[in-house]
């Protein structure tokens, strides 16, 4: 019997767990048909980009797409992407930007190394190269 209401309970954890995914689906979808996202459907069907204020949030492709050869796949993501920000992919004005990676610092210049005082011949190691 204890069998039997473990399973239950596994399935009613499982249930919520679909419950609460289809809630966050659901807000998701009402979050992008809400704001300022633009689809863009390439003239073949075979990708499908979805932009907003923050730039491509999607690239799909369909079965269709995997038929075409890389050169033409590729023209034809890179139209969709190009229409798509042209379309409303850029940020709205007084939009949160996303934050910029920092930069690595400048390379400094390599120093050379004073000479030993005495006469002999520095080593040279992997270090030195």
């Amino acid at each position: 019997m204890t069998d039997n209401t473990q399973l239950i309970e596994e399935m009613r954890w499982q249930l919520k767990q679909i419950e609460d995914r289809k809630a966050e689906n659901r807000r998701l979808l009402d979050g992008i048909t809400a704001g300022n996202h633009t689809t863009v459907v390439s003239p073949d069907r075979s990708v499908t980009v979805l932009a907003g204020p923050g730039g491509i949030s999607e690239v799909r492709l369909a079965p269709e797409a995997m038929r075409l050869d890389a050169g033409t796949l590729s023209r034809t993501i890179t139209a969709a992407v190009r229409e798509a920000v042209a379309a409303g992919g850029r940020p709205a004005i007084g939009a949160p930007q996303a934050a910029q990676p920092p930069r690595p610092p400048a390379p400094q210049p390599r120093r050379s190394r004073p000479t030993p005082a005495d006469d002999e011949d520095p080593y040279d190691t992997v270090f030195d190269v």
